[in-house]
């Protein structure tokens, strides 16, 4: 008998270093949902051929299309569907297990997540990062993201109307595509995010993207590959007069890990590299993330490099504050306690 594991269950799984080996390895999916929920016996048999399963917290919880023959326990909670899902809706990692695929998994935590809670689990889900308890910053880097903002929205369209459509839809605007850090998202949903939401409405073109760069110091015709957190830039005409100071801004967040020697040399390298192909780069702590005068300014400053016209930053101020604070209670771990400032 094949188990479905779903919900917070699902998402711990896809948070592991192993489920994208996992997913590659079968290159299944399915729309199938089982009956009833295993017997003792068949989910420690699952597990114990699954050893991923084994670190996943206790009570698991499982989906099933029927509430006849089955019910929660200290083991399982079980969650019942009777709808028919798309083809792709679950993906196996197991010979006795699937689960919620990745974009099917922010309509089930709509039932407890808000708004804009749902925008930062899709940019981990669309970004390179998983969040973790077992490391030290509190995440782990993935290769690639697990699904990208076009898939979801695909899949939405193939659910048609369900619980939690609207609340997702409505999130994915913030989402940050290819995002490398808790932190790179919260600061893309600020710039992103509408005034009245308590954001800049700062347009970026990408996160992370690689930049073919021509490299200082060395031969020539040598290339570097450099990625800025967010990338913004300049309008693609300002009339035939005008001359852009800067192509465009790049936006790095620093973290920890930009402290070490060996980090911070590349840091540098790439910065002048930047610089001298009509980039300019800031670069945030967290010291500035806080700081709700210093962002002010530096939103003010960026569009004044790009030309952009200026902002009037006296209205909303408290909204800007209020989208902060709400941020900084989104963990990923909790749920239900992060309003956007329109829905307080």
């Amino acid at each position: 008998m094949s188990i479905l594991i779903t919900y917070t269950s699902a998402l711990e799984v896809m948070r592991l270093a192993e489920f994208p080996a996992l997913v590659a390895e079968w290159d299944e999916r399915t729309g199938y949902v089982p009956e009833k929920l295993p017997s003792v016996e068949e989910l420690e048999r699952a597990v114990d051929n699954c050893p991923p399963l084994q670190r996943l917290s206790r009570p698991l919880h499982l989906l099933v299309s029927s509430d006849n023959n089955s019910h929660s326990s200290r083991r399982v909670v079980r969650h019942v569907t009777r709808r028919i899902h798309p083809r792709d809706a679950f993906v196996r990692i197991s010979e006795d297990v699937c689960l919620t695929s990745p974009e099917l998994l922010p309509l089930q935590m709509a039932r407890i997540a808000t708004t804009l809670e749902e925008s930062l689990l899709m940019s981990e889900l669309c970004g390179t990062y998983a969040i973790s308890d077992d490391v030290e910053d509190g995440m782990h880097q993935r290769w690639e993201p697990l699904t990208t903002r076009r898939a979801i929205d695909e899949f939405l369209d193939r659910m048609g109307g369900c619980y939690g459509m609207g609340k997702v839809r409505d999130a994915l605007p913030l989402v940050c595509s290819d995002s490398g850090s808790p932190y790179e998202s919260k600061l893309g949903v600020r710039f992103r995010g509408r005034r009245e939401q308590g954001g800049y409405e700062l347009d970026f073109v990408s996160m992370n993207e690689e930049l073919s760069l021509e490299a200082i110091g060395r031969e020539f015709e040598q290339k570097s590959i450099r990625k800025p957190d967010i990338l913004i830039l300049a309008p693609v005409s300002f009339g035939p007069e005008a001359r852009m100071p800067f192509r465009g801004i790049a936006v790095d967040y620093k973290g920890r890990v930009h402290d070490d020697p060996v980090v911070a040399a590349r840091d540098d390298e790439r910065r002048n590299e930047m610089i001298a192909h009509g980039i300019k780069p800031y670069e945030l702590r967290k010291v500035h993330y806080d700081d709700i005068d210093y962002m002010d300014s530096l939103v003010a400053k960026i569009r004044r490099d790009l030309r952009l016209p200026a902002d009037d930053l006296a209205f909303y101020r408290d909204e800007r504050v209020a989208l902060h604070d709400a941020l900084e209670l989104v963990d990923g771990i909790r749920w239900g306690r992060a309003l956007l400032p329109t829905q307080r």
